[in-house]
């Protein structure tokens, strides 16, 4: 069967080509493929009858013969060239004059019943349209000329009436006129097809170059969401996908590898609203899901928004049209900004909280700081120590730099401080700490030093605006300003009253201990000894309670001193919570008051940025024990008292 359809298909082929030729198939012009058959057609069909009627009139005039042969050897010269690569527009000019002549020639043997009639009349529209207007009109007015001149001047040799001639002149002329103007409407629209083309190739030019330049990638797309072959060439850049032709690809495999299968169907859906108009335009915008999203190729990630808007044709199937445009920088732009914004915002408010505070002041916190963190760097080299006693002595160092945070008002300080010491404690917790949990934890530590070189910046900003340099008054004013602080977040109310204070004392390597010490007591007394307002009224207390501390010279040792009158030491929930600390163990008042110094003990009963992590005592005791001090507890209904002694 497959043999028969190849035969009768090669059979085909040769037919076409002996009665068509293989030019025809490469012209790419209608009009010239229309002339071309024409020629073709006229040269075959003339040359049959020519030789025809040549051999019938062999035997009666042989000149008729040879003119017949000659112009039918003609036609079939013809039919060879046009199948050539001859110019199509030189071929029909000889043969179509030796044609008007041999239709003159009929006219002149007077047959004009039958050859000398059809052949003139045919000749302007094949004159006209085979050799085109120019020469075809100049042919046509010379064989009415010759025409004319036959048949009123005494040479044809057969002379019709007068009514025949001027039917004959007349009936030449309207099929003249009307090859004219056929013609001349065809080279008319020819010139309009041409505008028009030319134009349209403007346009589409045009269109292309502004899809080429535009930096949106647009593209149509059908009911399949497969991508149809008017698209810009920057949705190849944008979606980066080089591997071969957009065309036909699915939207959604493209972009497959940034989605799950339940977020893809989510898109199906949407785009199933679209095409369906189930939705007014507007509010199909607002619900499209790929608005904004991440785009992950190439191991890269872009970040791409999109918009998509249904195209209705009466001839033809409703498409989408697409723009995606990427937008990468403008959102590495807008996190750059939230970025330099967020910073200004902590600068700001990092300003403010040292803005409040005296200079001096604040360089000294800077200096005890950078004192702890020398003492924890010290601790991290200390070989002797375990993992458990190093993160203990950090958590103290760490609380105390918080402590000083707090009493100097530097909230968002004291904030990342006391999420620090969650930290700590949860590591603290551990049954085991390992020496990755200490490395941890060290670049945490690291980072937050990194964090006090603003506030430095900030002190230079700002020096110009506090004037001070009272060590006495610096630390009267900061205990001061912490104590109010902190009786705030309790809503409770206290004074700070400073009794005497010996400069030398605090000039000396004391000062830092002294200072931690007194603050670790004034929020130990305002969080555990000093009562609500409403209980001491009930008490007959004065409803705002009262911190005094000294600092002396007596005998060449420094003596500080610090009480409140609040309700002293709650000795039986102190015995609670030792006994859940320690349980079995004794627990008489020298334990229960020693117990007070360990670290992690505290009868908080929950934690906030004012006490509850039992490091403030603890840290007390080891700062008097490094400073070779010694401490006295006295407490009583009426109030709490310390005493620690140092030598100078």
């Amino acid at each position: 069967m497959k043999e028969i359809e190849k035969k009768e298909s090669k059979f085909k082929s040769i037919l076409l080509n002996i009665f068509l030729g293989r030019r025809y198939f490469g012209l790419t012009n209608v009009k010239e493929q229309v002339r071309y058959m024409t020629m073709n057609w006229i040269f075959m069909v003339a040359s049959l009858p020519l030789i025809i009627l040549g051999i019938t009139q062999i035997e009666h005039d042989i000149s008729r013969t040879i003119i017949d042969f000659t112009i039918a050897f003609l036609c079939l010269t013809s039919l060879v060239l046009i199948r050539s690569k001859v110019p199509l527009k030189y071929i029909p000019a000889f043969p179509v004059t030796v044609f008007g002549a041999y239709c003159c020639y009929l006219l002149y043997l007077g047959d004009l019943n039958l050859w000398a009639a059809i052949w003139l009349f045919a000749f302007p529209p094949i004159v006209i349209f085979l050799c085109q207007m120019a020469i075809g009109v100049i042919e046509s007015i010379i064989v009415l000329g010759v025409t004319i001149v036959i048949l009123y001047m005494p040479l044809s040799l057969n002379v019709p009436e007068g009514d025949i001639k001027v039917r004959i002149i007349g009936a030449y002329v309207l099929i003249a006129s009307l090859s004219i103007i056929y013609e001349w409407i065809s080279i008319l629209k020819d010139r309009k097809e041409d505008e028009l083309k030319g134009e349209l190739a403007q346009e589409r030019d045009m269109i292309q170059t502004m899809k080429d330049n535009i930096n949106q990638g647009i593209f149509l797309m059908d009911k399949e969401l497969n991508i149809l072959p008017q698209y810009s060439s920057t949705l190849v850049s944008i979606l980066s996908y080089y591997e071969s032709d957009l065309t036909g690809k699915n939207l959604l495999d493209i972009i497959r590898g940034s989605f799950d299968a339940r977020q893809l169907q989510v898109m199906k859906s949407y785009f199933n609203m679209v095409f369906s108009k189930e939705k007014k335009a507007k509010i199909l915008e607002g619900a499209n899901p790929i608005s904004e999203f991440e785009y992950k190729v190439d191991d890269d990630i872009k970040y791409l928004s999109t918009k998509f808007q249904l195209i209705e044709q009466a001839s033809s199937e409703p498409v989408i049209i697409g723009i995606i445009h990427d937008i990468s920088r403008e959102k590495e732009i807008e996190k750059e900004l939230q970025t330099q914004k967020e910073a200004q915002e902590v600068e700001m408010k990092n300003m403010f909280d040292v803005i409040k505070v005296d200079p001096v002041v604040f360089q000294h916190f800077i200096e005890d700081t950078d004192s702890n963190f020398n003492s924890i760097n010290a601790l991290l080299k200390n070989r002797k120590l375990s993992e458990k006693e190093v993160v203990t002595k950090i958590f103290q160092y760490v609380h105390a730099i918080k402590s000083n945070a707090v009493i100097l008002d530097l909230e968002s300080l004291g904030n990342k401080l006391h999420l620090l010491e969650d930290d700590i404690k949860a590591l603290s917790n551990k049954d085991r700490v390992f020496t990755n949990d200490i490395l941890t934890l060290t670049l945490k530590i690291e980072t937050f030093m990194q964090e006090m070189d603003s506030y430095t910046a900030i002190t230079k900003k700002i020096s110009a605006y506090k004037t001070t340099n009272q060590i006495d008054t610096v630390l009267v004013s900061s205990l001061a300003k912490g104590a109010e602080k902190i009786a705030s977040e309790l809503h409770k109310r206290v004074t700070l009253k400073a009794g005497k204070i010996d400069i030398n004392i605090l000039e000396s390597n004391l000062r830092k201990p002294i200072k931690d010490i007194l603050s670790q007591c004034m929020r130990n007394s305002i969080y555990h000894g000093i009562e609500p307002v409403d209980e001491r009224i009930k008490k007959g207390k004065d409803p705002q309670g009262h911190l005094e501390f000294s600092i002396v010279n007596a005998d060449g040792k420094a003596v500080v001193t610090f009480s409140d009158d609040g309700k002293g030491l709650d000795w039986n929930k102190i015995k609670q919570k030792y006994h859940e600390k320690y349980p079995g163990k004794a627990a008489d008042k020298k334990a229960l008051l020693g117990s007070i110094f360990s670290p992690e003990f505290s009868t908080a009963d929950e934690t906030s940025t004012a006490a509850g992590r039992g490091v403030g005592l603890s840290f007390v005791k080891d700062l008097v024990k490094e400073y070779n001090g010694t401490i006295n507890v006295n407490s009583t209904e009426s109030g709490l008292t310390f005493k620690f002694v140092f030598p100078i």
